[in-house]
C-alpha cells in the first residue's frame, strides 16, 4: 500500500540491477561497493528484509552476498534502520506509480477508476511478491517501521481509496466493510497468492503454474474482489 509518491522519486526510477561482480578471494577492494549498483543493493537488502524480517537480516550477510565490505555499506547507505528505509523508499518509487494514478484518471468515471485501483493494485502485487512479505513482517508488532511505513503510505492510500468508496456509495450500494479489512484481502488475499509461488507449484491448477497466466490471475482476482465489493 503505497503513497503518492513525490514526483522527484518517480521521475528519478533507476535503471534495471546490473548483475553483481564475480566474487574474489581476499578482502574486497576500497571502492568495491560503487561496483554494485545502488539499485543492486537496495533490491538485495528489500528481499532479504522481506524473507528474513529486520532482525533475522544483517549487514554483514547483506555486503557477503554482494561481494562488498560491509563497512562500505554502511558509509553508503548509513545504519541499518536507514538501509531499511531506502530499500522500501526505493521499492515503491518504482513501482507505484501506476496504482496512484488510477486514483486521478478523471476521465472515469467513480466505479471505473474503483476498478482500475483494484485491477492495478492486484498487477502491482503480483510484480513485487517480497511486498508481501515486509507487510507481513511489520504489519503484527508496534514498532518504528510500521509507523513509517503507516505514515509514509498506508494511510494516505487509504484515506484516498476512503474518498473514493464515498464516491462510488453515493451512486452504487457497496458491501458493509472497511477500506481497511478490503486492502488487507489485496495485500494479503491477492497478494499472497502471488508470493507463494511453491504452494501454487504443489497444489494449483496447470493454469495457475504457468508463469504466462500471470495477467488471466491478475484480471480473476480483481474481478472476484470487485464483485464481492459491488453489491
Amino acid at each position: 500500500m503505497i503513497d503518492a509518491l513525490p514526483s522527484a522519486l518517480v521521475a528519478d526510477r533507476v535503471a534495471s540491477a546490473e548483475s553483481a561482480p564475480p566474487r574474489r578471494r581476499g578482502r574486497p577492494a576500497s571502492n568495491a561497493a560503487h561496483a554494485v549498483s545502488e539499485q543492486r543493493v537496495l533490491d538485495a537488502a528489500f528481499t532479504a528484509f522481506a524473507s528474513l524480517g529486520y532482525e533475522g537480516t544483517t549487514v554483514r550477510e547483506l555486503a557477503k552476498q554482494l561481494g562488498v565490505s560491509h563497512n562500505l555499506i554502511n558509509v553508503r547507505f548509513g545504519a541499518k534502520a536507514d538501509l531499511w528505509r531506502r530499500a522500501v523508499d526505493a521499492r515503491v518509487a518504482r513501482f507505484g506509480s501506476p496504482v496512484f494514478a488510477a486514483f486521478d484518471e478523471r476521465t472515469l468515471d467513480d466505479e471505473a477508476r474503483l476498478r482500475l485501483v483494484v485491477h492495478r493494485f492486484c498487477a502491482w502485487t503480483a510484480e513485487n511478491p517480497d511486498f508481501v512479505g515486509i507487510a507481513y513482517a511489520e504489519g503484527r508488532r508496534m514498532t518504528w517501521r510500521l509507523d513509517y511505513m503507516v505514515d509514509a503510505y498506508i494511510r494516505p492510500f487509504k484515506e484516498q481509496l476512503d474518498a473514493l468508496f464515498a464516491s462510488v456509495a453515493a451512486t452504487h450500494t457497496l458491501r458493509r466493510i472497511s477500506s481497511t479489512a478490503f486492502m488487507v484481502m489485496l495485500v494479503q488475499g491477492a497478494g499472497f497468492y502471488f508470493a507463494a509461488r511453491p504452494m501454487l507449484e504443489r497444489i494449483g491448477e496447470e493454469w495457475e503454474r504457468d508463469p504466462a497466466q500471470v495477467d488471466r490471475q491478475v484480471r480473476e482476482l480483481a474481478d472476484f474482489l470487485l464483485a464481492g465489493l459491488l453489491a
